[in-house]
């Protein structure tokens, strides 16, 4: 199948597309490479282009047969309005009209973050986004054209991540100061990137609203415990203000997504010693220790 995968060079772009090579996809990645590095992705064709330039999207999606949407602004704190909107909203309206254009299906990476502040999130609740990263991500989601794969991304973490995971794997080993915003039991629904590109890959053959997490919250500082408990390093932690507006509780409920062939495999500890392992971490310095 010929496939686009936009953002492919990022964070849970360069899985996906590895995992669509493997299964002997022809995959093209389009990235303006702005987060992103230009490294060579095995096998895989590279067209340097941004999603808000809609003649540039529709030449890439020529042939295409189905396109994973994940290009994005996905910092959530960003306070570049304009920026947030123009890409997430805008770039994603030209994705959509170039692949049905096409006859392309459409795989289309949404956020947690369009629920809101919310103790456990469902496909059906009403949402209530408080950034305008949530609030463009719900507009994408609703010009979405019928018949697509909406994944509501709960917080993925993995080899080449850059959430509070990574950053506490890469600190928290080298006794570094390790920065809590808050009280740090503000929780998330972590979800390691393989279980992430299972679900994404499923989009190939199902439709529908999705949520893509564990079904469980952890919070931060349930974060730095784990890494602590599996290191031996101990943390050295400070507290920085709340960041206004930041979602203080996030849980999905992945009932309907269960109903497919999909569950999450990855438990959260064996998820953060593969990313230790990413990193360089030594485990036989531990077993030394023993």
């Amino acid at each position: 199948m010929n496939i686009l995968v936009t953002g492919g060079a990022g964070f849970i772009g360069r899985h996906l597309v590895n995992r669509l090579v493997s299964k002997g996809h022809n995959v093209t990645v389009y990235d303006n490479f702005s987060t992103s590095k230009k490294d060579p992705i095995d096998k895989a064709k590279i067209i340097e282009g941004d999603i808000r330039d809609a003649d540039d999207v529709q030449r890439a999606m020529r042939d295409v047969e189905a396109v994973f949407h994940l290009a994005a602004i996905t910092e959530a704190r960003s306070t570049d309005d304009n920026l947030v909107y123009n890409t997430n909203f805008i770039g994603s309206k030209n994705v959509f009209e170039a692949a049905k254009a096409v006859g392309a299906k459409i795989i289309f990476t949404s956020s947690a973050a369009v629920y809101g502040d919310a103790k456990v999130c469902r496909e059906s609740d009403e949402c209530h986004p408080l950034s305008q990263y949530g609030k463009s991500k719900l507009r994408a989601e609703k010009i979405c054209p019928e018949g697509s794969f909406i994944a509501r991304l709960f917080n993925a973490y993995g080899p080449g991540g850059r959430g509070v995971i990574n950053k506490f794997c890469k600190l928290i080993p080298k006794y570094e100061d390790v920065t809590i915003f808050g009280h740090g039991n503000q929780t998330r629904d972590f979800i390691y990137v393989d279980d992430v590109v299972n679900a994404l890959v499923l989009g190939l053959e199902v439709s529908g609203t999705y949520n893509i997490g564990t079904g469980k919250e952890t919070t931060v500082m349930e974060i730095v415990d784990m890494i602590h408990s599996l290191t031996k390093s101990k943390p050295n932690i400070q507290f920085g203000p709340a960041v206004p507006g930041e979602i203080l509780r996030s849980k999905a409920d992945i009932t309907n997504i269960q109903k497919t062939t999909w569950f999450p495999k990855t438990e959260l500890p064996d998820g953060i010693t593969l990313v230790l392992k990413s990193q360089g971490f030594d485990f036989s310095v531990i077993d030394h220790l023993k």
